[in-house]
C-alpha cells in the first residue's frame, strides 16, 4: 500500500546515499598522497522499486537511490603489464648496477690496472735487453712481475669476494619474497572473513596490492583471482600468486591461504646453489640443490633475483676463466722462450721457468700463478739470452768455461727482446714451436686478448644500461596509465564534493518540503 510517508523514505535514503558518497570523496582526499592507495568509488544504485495498486491496475514507482557498493578504481590488464614491465626493469637496473661493480675492480684505464702492469712486465724486459748484466734492472723487472702476479691473485679475490656477496644478496632477496608470500596470505585470510561477512575490505586489498608490485621488482609475478566456489550468494574471492616464468603454471607462492616457501641452499662443490623450492612439510627433507628438477624457473631476464643469479653463477664465473687463460696464455708465451735462455751464472739454471704455479696439483689460473722462486732468490737467474755455440765442433756444442759449465754470451738480450715482443704478437714466439702447435691465446697479443675482455665488459654495461632506460620509459608509461585509472585527483575530488553535497542540500530540501506537505495534510482538520 502506497504510504504517506513514502516521500520521506525516499528523501531519507537519498540524504543517507549522498552523505556516504561524501564521506567516499573525503576518504579519497585524506589519501591523496598514499602511493599504494586506489582511488574508491560508490556505486550508487536506484532501490528496489514500489509497486501499488491505484486506478485497478498497478503502478511501480521510483523509491530512491541507496548505496550498493563502495568499489575500486583498478583495472587488472594495466596492473599486470606495469608489474611485467617493473621486472624487466629491475632486471637490468640490478645487472648494470653491478657490471660497474665488476668494472671498478679492474680499476681500467689506470696506472694501477692489470694493462698497466702488463704493460710495465714486457717493457721491463726491453730495458733489460740493453743491459743484460744491470743488477737494477733485473730487480725492477722481478718487481713489475710480482706485481702483475698480485694484480691477478687480486682480481681473482674481488671476484670471490663479489660472488659471495651476491650469494648473500640472493639469500636477503629470497627471505623477502618469503616474507611478502605470507603477509600475503594473511591479507588474503582477512580479506576473505570481511567478504563473508559482506563488509568492504578495499583497504586491506590495497595493502595486499602493494605487496604484490614490491614482490614484481624482485621476481616475475602474475596474479589470478577467482569467486570462492563455497561461496554462491556473495562475492567472496581466491588471491593465487604466480611468480617466474609465465608458461610455468607449477610457480605458484601463494595460493590463497596455502604458501609455499623458496630457499637458497649454501653453495656446494659443483659451485654456487640455485633457487628452489622449500619442501611444505617440515618432515619431508629438503630438496637437492643439485637436481634440476627442484629449481624455480625465474624466466628470462626478468627481476633483481634472477639478475645476481645471472652474475654470481654465470658472468662471474666466465668472467674468471678469462682471466684464468689470460694467466695460462702469458705463463706458456713466457716460460716457453724463457726456458731456451740462460741468465748470468751457468751452473744448473739452464731451461727454467719465469712463472710457475703456487699449488703444482693446480692448472695455471689467475689465484695459481706465481714468479718462480729460484727467480726471486737469485735474479742472475733470469735468462736474458741464449748459450753461443762452438761451430768448430761436429756437432756443435755449447762453449764451456774450464769448469764445463756452458757460457752465456756476453751482451746476448735476444731471449729478453722476445719476451718483449710479446706485446706486439707472436711472431717471435713461433721460433720457439713446433710447426702446427696454437698460439697460447686466441687473440693477436696479450694485450690484445685482455683488451678483448674488457671490450667485451664495457659492452654488456651499455647493453645492461640502454636497456634499463628503455624500460624505465614503459614503467612510467604503465604508471601514468596505472595513476589516470587508480590515482586521486585532487580537482576531482573537490567537483564531487560539490556534486554530491549539491544533491545532499536537495534531499534536505525534499525533507522540508514533505514536511510543508504533511503539516498541509494535516491542517485540513482543524477548526480555527
Amino acid at each position: 500500500m502506497y504510504s504517506t510517508f513514502f516521500g520521506l523514505q525516499i528523501a531519507s535514503r537519498a540524504l543517507s546515499t549522498q552523505q556516504a558518497a561524501l564521506d567516499v570523496t573525503g576518504h579519497n582526499i585524506a589519501n591523496a598522497n598514499n602511493k599504494g592507495y586506489t582511488r574508491q568509488l560508490p556505486n550508487i544504485q536506484a532501490a528496489n522499486p514500489l509497486t501499488f495498486n491505484a486506478a485497478g491496475k498497478p503502478i511501480t514507482i521510483g523509491a530512491g537511490s541507496t548505496m550498493d557498493s563502495i568499489i575500486r578504481a583498478r583495472d587488472s590488464y594495466v596492473d599486470r603489464q606495469f608489474r611485467w614491465e617493473t621486472s624487466k626493469y629491475e632486471y637490468w637496473a640490478g645487472k648494470e648496477q653491478t657490471l660497474n661493480m665488476v668494472e671498478g675492480l679492474l680499476n681500467e684505464p689506470s696506472d694501477y690496472s692489470l694493462s698497466s702492469d702488463l704493460n710495465n712486465f714486457l717493457n721491463s724486459w726491453s730495458e733489460l735487453a740493453k743491459n743484460p748484466q744491470n743488477v737494477g734492472a733485473r730487480a725492477v723487472l722481478k718487481e713489475r712481475a710480482l706485481t702483475l702476479v698480485d694484480t691477478l691473485h687480486h682480481i681473482d679475490n674481488q671476484i670471490t669476494d663479489m660472488q659471495n656477496d651476491l650469494d648473500a644478496n640472493v639469500s636477503v632477496t629470497v627471505s623477502q619474497i618469503n616474507t611478502i608470500a605470507n603477509q600475503i596470505k594473511e591479507l588474503n585470510t582477512q580479506i576473505k572473513r570481511s567478504e563473508a561477512a559482506m563488509d568492504n575490505p578495499n583497504d586491506l586489498k590495497d595493502q595486499r596490492d602493494a605487496l604484490v608490485d614490491q614482490l614484481s621488482k624482485l621476481v616475475p609475478v602474475r596474479v589470478v583471482e577467482t569467486q570462492d566456489p563455497g561461496f554462491t550468494d556473495r562475492t567472496v574471492g581466491n588471491f593465487k600468486v604466480i611468480i617466474g616464468n609465465e608458461s610455468d603454471v607449477d610457480n605458484v607462492l601463494v595460493d590463497d591461504q596455502v604458501v609455499r616457501q623458496l630457499q637458497n641452499p649454501a653453495p656446494t662443490v659443483n659451485g654456487f646453489s640455485r633457487v628452489v623450492w622449500k619442501a611444505l612439510d617440515a618432515g619431508d627433507p629438503d630438496p637437492d640443490p643439485n637436481d634440476p628438477d627442484n629449481w624455480v624457473d625465474l624466466g628470462n631476464q626478468m627481476g633483481e633475483l634472477q639478475a645476481n643469479i645471472e652474475i654470481r653463477d654465470q658472468y662471474l664465473v666466465n668472467f674468471r676463466s678469462q682471466f684464468d687463460t689470460f694467466a695460462e696464455g702469458m705463463a706458456t708465451a713466457v716460460n716457453t722462450i724463457h726456458q731456451t735462455g740462460q741468465g748470468l751464472e751457468a751452473e744448473g739454471i739452464t731451461g727454467i721457468e719465469f712463472f710457475t704455479l703456487i699449488d703444482d696439483t693446480q692448472p695455471f689460473t689467475a689465484a695459481n700463478i706465481t714468479v718462480n722462486p729460484l727467480i726471486r732468490e737469485n735474479l742472475n737467474r733470469i735468462a736474458t739470452g741464449t748459450i753461443p755455440l762452438d761451430t768448430t765442433t761436429d756437432p756443435p756444442t755449447h762453449i764451456q768455461d774450464d769448469d764445463g759449465n756452458d757460457l752465456l754470451e756476453v751482451g746476448d738480450a735476444s731471449v729478453a727482446l722476445d719476451i718483449a715482443s710479446l706485446s706486439q704478437g707472436w711472431e717471435k714466439l713461433q721460433a720457439y714451436l713446433d710447426p702446427g702447435d696454437p698460439m697460447p691465446l686466441d687473440a693477436g697479443s696479450l694485450g690484445d686478448f685482455y683488451g678483448s675482455v674488457i671490450s667485451q665488459m664495457g659492452v654488456d654495461i651499455q647493453q645492461a644500461k640502454r636497456m634499463a632506460e628503455g624500460q624505465s620509459v614503459l614503467v612510467n608509461h604503465m604508471n601514468n596509465q596505472r595513476e589516470s585509472v587508480s590515482g586521486v585527483s585532487l580537482d576531482e575530488e573537490m567537483a564531487n564534493l560539490v556534486r554530491f553535497q549539491k544533491s545532499y542540500s536537495a534531499a534536505a530540501r525534499l525533507v522540508t518540503m514533505m514536511d510543508s506537505m504533511l503539516d498541509s495534510l494535516l491542517g485540513m482538520g482543524t477548526t480555527r
